[in-house]
């Protein structure tokens, strides 16, 4: 299953710690987005099982005073 992780930051933190997720090899796709009213945001695109190892993985990642929000991508 793929998930979008978005984190919101008041600095660039999606590409930055992605390496965790690079190394398990779940990570597709990640990027920092332009900052908008709510500061900076960027995103991990992953391929986990499941929603549960979603969020244990994204646990893992040490991301200080941020949003995160994680959804399922729908695979057509």
């Amino acid at each position: 299953m793929r998930f979008m992780v978005f984190v919101r930051s008041s600095k660039p933190v999606a590409a930055l710690h992605g390496d965790g997720l690079l190394r398990a090899g779940v990570l597709l796709d990640a990027g920092d987005l332009v900052p908008g009213a709510c500061g900076v945001s960027g995103y991990w695109l992953i391929d986990v099982r499941d929603a549960e190892e979603a969020v244990e993985r994204v646990r893992r990642i040490p991301l200080p005073a941020c949003v995160v929000e994680i959804r399922q991508v729908a695979v057509v």
